[in-house]
């Protein structure tokens, strides 16, 4: 959650950091197009991460001569891990609309800080399941084997709030006032 939600934060973030978002506001592209070319731009660095960590474990875990390999375990833990990258993907794009509304780095830092330690104190206390920042760290088993493990109304809430934060931001950038 917090390297995919600080490249969002960086993309959208940096614009009102560095006093660039006027001009590329001002550009002939319309102003979804922009904010949709920088979710997919996070969304494929962020892929391209995850690839990057599956290779460097396996090679690692051959380099280490760690035993129990099999394709069924392979196959199990490159899914645990893309699914939960997918998830967490999702749920960065909330801080993609605090860079947007906060107009800057400082509010979305603090949103990707407040949601990762809200997200254990509810996992903590049995109520992951519910809270959708919680969810990918449930899927993943990283909570501990004791946590409940999401059914599809967890899946569902990280999908909605994966697709609410990122229409709520091309909406932000497209009626925001960006006189300032």
């Amino acid at each position: 959650m917090l390297l995919f939600g600080m490249i969002l934060i960086w993309l959208l973030g940096r614009e009102f950091a560095d006093r660039t978002a006027n001009d590329l506001l001002a550009l002939p592209t319309l102003r979804a197009a922009v904010v949709v070319a920088k979710l997919v731009v996070a969304m494929v660095w962020s892929v391209l991460l995850t690839i990057e960590l599956v290779v460097l474990s396996l090679v690692l875990g051959g380099v280490l001569g760690l035993g129990g390999w099999s394709t069924h375990a392979l196959l199990h833990g490159v899914g645990v891990i893309v699914a939960t990258a997918c998830l967490t993907v999702l749920l960065a794009t909330t801080n993609a609309l605090a860079a947007s509304w906060g107009r800057g780095y400082l509010t979305a830092v603090a949103t990707l800080f407040v949601t990762a330690i809200t997200a254990q104190i509810v996992s903590s206390i049995g109520y992951g399941t519910w809270f959708p920042w919680a969810v990918p760290s449930l899927m993943s088993g990283v909570a501990g084997p004791d946590q409940a493990t999401p059914g599809a109304s967890g899946v569902l809430s990280v999908l909605v709030v994966g697709v609410a934060a990122s229409t709520g931001t091309v909406l932000w950038w497209q009626h925001a006032d960006h006189d300032r």
